[in-house]
């Protein structure tokens, strides 16, 4: 058994409470649920749980989409070639592949797309790239997902005679002179704030459809249905890990939904050769699907996965599904055998406030993936860098609570290149400057803390309250979660244990008992007694009985 961890009870308004029960018909749990998620208008909690698409916002009101729109809508006019270039990961080959999905059909004519090795050519919009594009006619390039801080870049594209459209999601530290779309232009509390890539590139194309309908381009032609690309789009959103408030949450409640009957035929083929059940569990995305999207850009890969995309329906079938199940197997066995040495060498800085890990060759597009599990495993801000030919290449994940690139941020002129998310970032150092780096980490204002964190539980409930209809119906309404749409963590009180049942010796699976009503609560990689009177967990719908059980975080006993 783990060591006791503190519980703090969140206690809302009683006004609040009261006005959510009487005016909204919420439940007192659901209620209780709500407001400590956030929420202070009975209104905005019922578009959270219901959205509608028609809930989307105008994208005119990102900065700068509008001019965009217009210099694309020109390229069109003027029948100009046009080019992609998009980050490797699932966002920005999702976000590159609607944008030439959409400019194929409304042109007939498909952009030249190009999405580099981040292996071989680190993340960024690279310059080594531009005569690609001009040697093919190209006059305007759009970025999806990258680009946002490559003021050299653009300056090259201008004087190659091309023009560029940004857009991204990243902290905007730099921004080149140019066409530049991005949430990030937004005040925080705006639905496009927290956009990914996929999302910003999808905002576009809803932007040049709506200018394009209001000019008559679609006098001859049916407007394509942009619906299709939400599942996309969804997953990308939920890979790239983002707050799913605002657009995200309408993106990803219809694209989690549409996953259970998909329009893109890769996608049907991938669930069917998986076995998966319907609907789908977020488990089935986060655990089986997306890894396998993301298994590409890891391995440097990441055109391969635009152009399965990109086939046609004959083309997908069989084949396409098997190519990412062999990448998924060869990125599995690549990071197992890196992740082991990684692990034997950083076990002797678990007390270090910052992990700050150097190694030789790691394939930088797996530098994110190990710098998360080292997150996850020490709960501490970490660094991990793979050394090239006298260069440094690294990938920095901060835990809840930490800004690490902001930290890091007053010693950017260290860095050839520092940039990203909050929680997660890039970066390029110059070997020889390392120590002078882990000198900056040793005397960051971190504060440093072995104590478990405290657990901060929504709700009080029992199992008979957790199980009525009405409370049943509005948890099927919350997934997908996510950052800052986590699930409610709920304190269970009341209960008989009737069974106690141990999983391959390591986990501990309860029957809980409250009158006439039962319901099963999973505590993974814990042996515990069955001598528990209170429960600490988060409530899911089981894929395969349809029905509520807990996710055990924490006991009493």
């Amino acid at each position: 058994m783990k060591r006791e961890r503190l519980w703090i009870k969140k206690l809302p308004s009683r006004e609040l409470l009261y006005t959510f029960i009487l005016e909204g018909g919420f439940t007192p749990l659901i209620s209780q649920i709500l407001i400590n998620k956030g929420f202070q208008e009975v209104s905005s909690a019922y578009r959270f749980l219901f959205p509608q698409l028609t809930d989307l916002g105008s994208p005119f009101e990102i900065p700068g989409m509008l001019e965009a729109v217009k210099r694309l809508s020109v390229s069109l006019e003027r029948g100009e070639a046009l080019g992609i270039y998009g980050d490797s990961d699932v966002d920005g080959i999702v976000g590159s592949y609607i944008l030439y999905d959409f400019l194929k059909k409304i042109t007939g004519i498909p952009p030249l797309v190009i999405i580099p090795d981040k292996n071989k050519e680190g993340y960024g919009f690279h310059s080594k790239f531009l005569p690609i594009f001009k040697e093919r006619g190209v006059k305007l390039i759009i970025t999806v997902d990258v680009g946002i801080s490559a003021v050299e870049t653009v300056n090259t594209a201008k004087m190659l005679g091309m023009e560029v459209i940004i857009t991204d999601h990243h902290e905007i530290r730099q921004k080149p002179e140019t066409y530049i779309v991005s949430g990030k232009l937004t005040p925080t509390d705006s639905p496009f704030h927290y956009l990914c890539g996929a999302g910003v590139a999808l905002a576009l194309i809803r932007g040049l459809r709506s200018y394009l309908y209001q000019r008559g381009f679609f006098k001859e032609m049916k407007p394509p249905s942009l619906r299709e690309y939400l599942e996309l789009v969804a997953l990308a959103t939920l890979a790239d890990m983002v707050p799913l408030v605002g657009e995200n949450r309408i993106i990803t409640y219809f694209g989690f939904r549409d996953l259970s009957e998909p329009s893109h035929p890769l996608l049907k083929e991938l669930i069917q050769s998986l076995n998966l059940k319907l609907p789908l569990s977020e488990e089935d995305l986060h655990f089986k699907i997306i890894p396998r999207l993301n298994a590409c850009g890891r391995l440097g890969k990441g055109e391969l996965l635009f152009n399965l995309l990109a086939k046609d329906d004959q083309a997908v079938e069989g084949e396409a599904v098997k190519i990412l199940e062999d990448i998924y197997g060869e990125r599995q066995l690549l990071e197992g055998e890196i992740w082991e040495k990684i692990d034997r060498e950083t076990n002797s800085m678990a007390h270090h406030r910052v992990i700050l890990g150097v190694f030789e060759g790691i394939p930088r597009a797996m530098l994110g993936l190990l710098a998360n599990r080292l997150k996850r495993k020490y709960e501490r801000p970490v660094l991990l860098v793979s050394l090239e030919n006298g260069l440094a290449y690294g990938s920095g994940r901060s835990p809840e609570g930490i800004d690490l690139l902001d930290l890091l941020w007053p010693y950017r002129e260290l860095f050839l290149e520092l940039g990203g998310h909050k929680k997660a970032f890039g970066f390029q150092i110059l070997r020889e400057n390392l120590k002078t780096l882990e000198k900056i980490l040793r005397d960051l204002p971190l504060e440093d803390s072995t104590q478990e964190p405290a657990l901060y539980v929504e709700a009080e409930t029992t199992v008979a309250e957790l199980l009525l209809e009405e409370n049943l119906s509005i948890i099927r309404e919350f997934p997908p979660y996510g950052i800052g749409h986590e699930p409610p963590l709920l304190a269970l009180k009341g209960f008989q244990v009737k069974s106690c049942e141990y999983l391959k010796e390591k986990h501990t699976k309860f029957l809980l008992r409250d009158g006439a009503k039962e319901l099963y609560a999973l505590y993974f990689n814990q042996i515990c007694p069955e001598s528990i009177h209170l429960l600490a967990g988060y409530p899911y719908i089981n894929n395969y009985s349809q029905r509520l059980e807990i996710k055990v975080e924490d006991v009493k006993l």
